[in-house]
């Protein structure tokens, strides 16, 4: 008899594919402190951690992917498509390492277009529907907004793909030209939360993998 501990285990079946993009800033204001006397940077680094832990508990773990892009005055794909149910929630996913410059929100949506039309192009999207949900957090005003403008309204375009927004500040603060820009390029006003801790902000990255949005095959 074959023992059981050599038997594979069964992977439940896939019945859609959504890849999740965090678009991550790390620009040298994301060193101000933030909540717990830490970073803001060193926030966003716990709650990628958290809500990683939290969301790979999830019963349909097989129908997602993460990727993770950071950027200031250039943008880099830190993480490349990985499935949910392998990604490392341990890993530094801090916005700074090998930042620290001045923000342009759109060179990191445009890595992330890159990776959403890959994906939602892949052999498999034939028989799985796929869809591309775009997680931008930044703590400031992008500083070429128009090109920024420009750029998520293609991403708009396509409706396999939907930008969710955040801004990141420091507790008592406001800016209000940020969040103006942050609340245009989401694709939908509920799509956008204004965040002030690390919590606020994890749950910002659950509830927008959770959101629905209108695909078609």
């Amino acid at each position: 008899m074959e023992d059981l501990m050599d038997i594979p285990e069964v992977t439940e079946s896939r019945t859609f594919h959504q890849l999740g993009i965090l678009v991550l800033d790390g620009s040298g204001s994301m060193k101000a402190e933030g909540d717990l006397k830490t970073s803001l940077a060193d926030n966003v680094n716990l709650a990628v951690r958290e809500f990683l832990t939290f969301f790979k508990q999830s019963s349909i773990v097989n129908n997602f992917s993460i990727a993770v892009i950071t950027f200031d005055d250039d943008a880099k794909v830190h993480t490349p498509p990985t499935l949910l149910a392998t990604i490392d929630d341990f890993a530094d996913y801090n916005p700074l390492n090998g930042h620290g410059g001045g923000t342009n929100i759109g060179l990191g949506l445009a890595e992330a277009e890159k990776l959403a039309l890959a994906h939602i192009a892949a052999p498999e999207a034939e028989g799985v529907l796929h869809d591309a949900k775009i997680i931008v957090m930044s703590d400031g005003l992008c500083q070429q907004a128009d090109n920024t403008r420009q750029i998520a309204q293609r991403l708009k375009q396509n409706e396999k793909i939907a930008i969710c927004s955040a801004l990141f500040l420091q507790k008592g603060s406001t800016n209000d030209p940020a969040k103006s820009l942050l609340l245009e390029i989401a694709s939908a006003p509920n799509l956008y939360k204004t965040t002030y801790n690390e919590q606020d902000l994890r749950k910002f990255f659950i509830s927008s993998m959770s959101a629905k949005i209108n695909i078609t095959k």
